[in-house]
């Protein structure tokens, strides 16, 4: 398949992988065009959209993606990565066949490694599903031994056309986990660190952050003394923060204040990159790459509408507009709401809702005690990912969304037992709840009482913890307060489109 029309909006010289993709994508045509204008730190960040033609069915997702990188060619080959995690499912799952059968009835007529278990899934507190639960049951690939598992549609869909007519996921639908490339492998590696990402700072940031702030390294390496020089230039002062370093991989993450004047938009103040990586040098640079491309999303998607369709090509939005709505974030009303809210606010009233948490700084760590384990090749931050989660125990499962004969790869990764979304959609499971008990948290107990959902667990990671415990969700919603938009934001554009409507 190749897109139907030229991409006059694409720079000469891209690498050849961005190459590979455009000869993937299905027949359309790509728009493109940098929105990091928009700030004053001059790091690429482009938008690359596909609008397909009206004969391939992507069922209301708008397939597009934001890139960023040290040039605008990784800048749009990474946008490009995002638009196969959108389009290809669509194109891919939606059309295989799936089972409706409950966990036990698979385990029965199948074996016991047939299918992967709901209660290892990271379930909302309270959620009814159990084992003898009809679900819908896709074909996923236990990646340790190329076996076949199947796994809910509800965690392996990307958007909601994915699913068959009438079928209620148990929980909302979310992209994470998505990975793209050239292989399988890639692929896989990179769904890989997008879990390790949320797995391990989804309870110690945003609205929970304890406030760790990371020193930076004596003697950076040129990437990232390039960056702080930039961001040094801009008058914006970069805060990197450490999450955990389990597995050996360093897991930080990048926010950051403006130290002289409020930035374009006031939702950039809130801003924040990730990075899960083995070699902290590494995960700081995307860190620090990723914050500033944070800034610019955030402000192009949700900031001032006439800002956003100056820095866009003539009649964008409003093709954007009607293309859009099935993607998994088009479903969440309540981030919505909370974005539409925000949109009035100004920078500081934003800036003192995150003091106390996201922005705090009450202790800090030292550089020199993270991990650093050397990745000498661009796949070898997968590998190492994929071989030390593995001999922890873990068991991660991929399902290939790649439509056949599609020349690039592209998975959802999804690992038994790693958490994501507890603060939003209170998915918790036995990690969550050991780790918010090692922090005397309350929002776990052992106690149930109004607001306090069951955890939903095999009998035997509650023998494990001690008994059954709770997650109280009415206390989760008071600590996250007006800071959903954090968790969760609405389809870029949509925010101000409803604001507009209603007035």
């Amino acid at each position: 398949m190749r897109t139907g029309s030229a991409h006059k909006d694409l720079p000469a010289g891209l690498p050849d992988a961005a190459r590979l993709y455009l000869d993937a994508f299905p027949a359309g045509e790509i728009v493109a065009f940098p929105i990091d204008p928009v700030d004053r730190l001059g790091i690429p960040v482009w938008i690359v959209a596909l609008f397909p033609d009206d004969q391939t069915p992507l069922g209301g997702v708008m397939p597009y993606g934001v890139g960023y990188g040290a040039d605008e060619g990784q800048a749009i080959l990474g946008a490009m990565g995002e638009i196969a995690e959108m389009a290809f499912p669509a194109l891919s799952l939606s059309r295989r066949s799936k089972v409706r059968a409950s966990y036990a009835d698979l385990i029965a007529s199948e074996g016991e490694h047939a299918a992967a278990d709901p209660l290892t899934l990271c379930l909302p507190a309270g959620s009814p599903v159990a084992r003898d639960t009809v679900l819908e049951w896709v074909e996923a690939v236990r990646h340790a031994d190329g076996s076949r598992v199947l796994v809910p549609i509800d965690l392996a869909a990307y958007n909601s056309a994915e699913l068959s007519p009438g079928y209620a996921p148990f929980t909302t639908i979310i992209s994470n986990g998505m990975g793209a490339g050239p292989d399988i492998d890639w692929a896989v590696g990179h769904g890989l660190c997008e879990i390790l990402q949320r797995d391990g700072n989804g309870l110690l940031f945003r609205a929970l952050d304890r406030g760790v702030a990371l020193g930076l390294p004596h003697d950076p390496p040129a990437g990232i003394a390039a960056l702080l020089a930039r961001y040094e230039q801009a008058g914006i002062r970069p805060i990197p923060k450490f999450a955990t370093d389990e597995f050996g991989i360093a897991n930080i993450y990048c926010v950051g204040e403006d130290t002289h004047v409020d930035p374009a938009e006031p939702i950039m103040v809130s801003s924040c990159g990730e990075a899960a990586h083995p070699d902290a040098l590494a995960a700081l640079e995307k860190a620090l790459t990723e914050y500033a491309a944070s800034r610019s999303r955030k402000a192009y998607a949700h900031g001032d509408e006439a800002r956003t369709r100056a820095l866009s090509p003539s009649g964008y939005v409003e093709r954007f507009l009607a293309q859009s709505g099935g993607a998994a974030k088009s479903s969440d009303r309540r981030a919505l709401d909370a974005m539409i809210d925000w949109q009035a606010r100004a920078a500081g009233e934003i800036r003192e809702w995150l003091a106390p948490n996201m922005l705090a700084e009450t202790t800090r760590k030292p550089f020199a005690d993270l991990p650093h384990t050397p990745c000498p090749g661009p796949r070898d931050r997968g590998r190492i990912a994929l071989e030390r989660v593995i001999a922890a125990g873990f068991d991660p499962l991929y399902v290939d969304m790649a439509p056949e004969g599609c020349p690039v790869s592209t998975v959802k990764l999804i690992v038994p037992g790693m958490e994501v979304e507890t603060m939003s959609y209170y998915r918790i499971g036995e990690r969550g709840v050991a780790k918010l008990m090692a922090m005397d948290s309350e929002l776990v107990g052992f106690v149930p009482g109004p607001g306090k959902e069951p955890v939903r667990l095999t009998p035997e990671a509650v023998e494990r913890l001690g008994g059954q415990p709770y997650f109280d969700t009415a206390l989760a919603e008071r600590i996250v307060g007006p800071l959903y938009p954090l968790y969760r934001e609405p389809e870029a554009h949509h925010a101000a489109a409803a604001r507009n409507a209603a007035t």
